[in-house]
């Protein structure tokens, strides 16, 4: 996703830049694409901020609908509990409810100023 984002920033600033050069209504394009960019490179930047790790149980694991590359691939919602909070990670990989199962313990990476702020580690 990191590369998709640089791509569609990277059309943001020429959009922009057309917008200067051409004409006005470039700067729709230039919005949207701000906006795309954003979705898909907010998540890797506050991923980066979680560098504290805890272990954290997992409640319960339930398939969300959606489906990636068929329909035997789909998506899971966990509710995992950490420090005293628990949360529902969303849109985890397919192959998460072969690895786990409700009861296991996992490591949780959230940053130590935000706890709300926490995903999954799958480098374990």
């Amino acid at each position: 996703m990191r590369t998709y984002g640089f791509i569609v920033l990277g059309m943001a600033l020429l959009s922009i830049v057309m917008a200067f050069a051409q004409s006005p209504s470039w700067l729709i394009g230039g919005g949207f694409s701000i906006y795309l960019a954003w979705q898909l490179l907010s998540k890797e930047i506050k991923e980066r901020q979680c560098k504290t790790i805890t272990k954290g149980k997992v409640l319960s694991i339930r398939a969300n609908g959606t489906f990636l590359g068929g329909q035997h691939q789909p998506l899971h919602n966990a509710e995992i509990a950490y420090l005293d909070t628990v949360k529902e990670f969303q849109n985890l990989p397919p192959n998460f409810i072969h690895d786990v199962s409700p009861g296991d313990i996992i490591e949780v990476k959230y940053n130590a100023k935000k706890p709300d702020v926490a995903y999954v580690n799958f480098l374990e």
